[in-house]
């Protein structure tokens, strides 16, 4: 791991440890909630160098019992370099644990398993040179702090690892509540991934964001 990466997850621990006697109830973060995302991005550059990768996604959360979160996540992905386009779809779902280190301040660790579809075609005659399907796991770490009453700014490190690819997703994002049930936000994400075929690729991508609580 990258000494940058190292970084990132070591100021999400600290700044969460050092407030981790604090314990109280949760004002403005929700759990029960849908959401879609849109991302943009660069292939191997940083963001703004190319615009090479794009990515949209659609997700739900549901709140079991006070701690427990049932989670579910689709994300259809696409890297399209000149010659060829990479379509990959990811569909998963699984259980989260969430830790409330204060008020307004929380810990999120969730597994997810599902499937992975990954498809590659020529742009120009949209011949598909090879496809397949895998399942796929995952293990997320999400830190979530809400501040000023509409205010939510969080951060993750999500693993994925399938037969397909292995991926690392680094998120950064900050929503606004524009009612006390809508939300809207931008973000960066950061992708590092490796193919079955050893062939590794990153993707810095910028977005928007859209939570509606229900």
């Amino acid at each position: 791991m990258s000494k940058w990466k190292l970084s990132f997850v070591s100021a999400v621990f600290m700044f969460s440890s050092s407030l981790w006697a604090d314990t109280h109830s949760v004002d403005i973060l929700d759990y029960d909630h849908v959401y879609a995302t849109a991302h943009s991005g660069s292939l191997n550059e940083d963001a703004g160098g190319n615009n090479n990768a794009s990515a949209f996604g659609l997700g739900v959360s549901y709140t079991m019992t006070d701690d427990w979160l049932l989670l579910g996540d689709y994300t259809a992905r696409f890297i399209h370099p000149d010659e060829s386009t990479t379509r990959i779809d990811t569909l998963m779902a699984g259980a989260g644990y969430r830790y409330s280190i204060k008020k307004d301040l929380d810990i999120v660790a969730s597994y997810l398993l599902g499937v992975t579809k990954g498809k590659v075609e020529l742009n120009g005659t949209n011949e598909t040179l090879e496809s397949d399907t895998e399942f796929v796991q995952g293990v997320k770490a999400e830190l979530n702090y809400g501040f000023a009453k509409r205010w939510i700014a969080n951060g993750s490190v999500q693993l994925n690892r399938s037969d397909l690819f292995d991926e690392e997703i680094y998120h950064l994002g900050l929503r606004y509540l524009v009612t006390n049930k809508f939300a809207i936000g931008g973000s960066y994400q950061h992708r590092d991934g490796e193919g079955s075929t050893g062939v590794s690729e990153r993707t810095n991508e910028l977005g928007v964001e859209f939570l509606l609580e229900y």
